[in-house]
């Protein structure tokens, strides 16, 4: 894989998460704090995971920077505008990041404190993504459960763009 081929999976995710942002909106703080018995209890809290989880891998585990928040409640996170900031600050770092990276970079071992294990950045960015977009078929889930209009985007379509326009 190419680094160039991370960067438009974590630009796709970037984008679903701001697509999410806007339905969140649409169906309230209320429905969106509801525990739900999901992974992260509520929406709001499974949104906040995958910010943090992205945020901590590439901006603190790679570097080898240590993580400086500890397990952070969602609920600092409490309204649309905090959540809409901490996402939009994650994306800008994650564009900033993929921008330096190279493919020969990939091979790089990464240490991973919280599993106190080794593995090569190709290895962490793909759990990275993986994770994300388990937890955006998560919220999917969610929203049909409460007869919402869950917002798709096709990484297909994504894929083809993103192919086509490197040629």
């Amino acid at each position: 894989m190419e680094a160039s081929d991370l960067s438009q999976l974590f630009e796709y995710v970037a984008d679903s998460r701001r697509c999410f942002l806007t339905a969140f909106r649409k169906l309230g703080r209320d429905e969106v704090t509801k525990n739900r018995e999901a992974t992260h209890n509520s929406m709001h809290g499974i949104f906040i995971h995958m910010l943090e989880v992205e945020d901590s891998y590439l901006h603190y585990d790679i570097p080898g920077i240590s993580w400086p928040h500890g397990e952070r409640d969602p609920a600092v996170f409490d309204t649309f505008e905090k959540m809409e900031s901490y996402d939009q600050s994650v994306a800008r770092k994650a564009k900033e990041f993929f921008a330096d990276l190279t493919s020969e970079g990939l091979d790089r071992d990464v240490f991973i404190p919280d599993r106190d294990e080794k593995a090569s950045m190709e290895q962490v960015l793909l759990h990275t993504f993986l994770d994300e977009m388990a937890h955006l078929g998560e919220l999917v889930c969610l929203m049909w459960q409460m007869d919402a209009e869950p917002p798709f985007r096709s990484i297909v379509r994504l894929w083809r763009t993103a192919r086509h326009t490197a040629r």
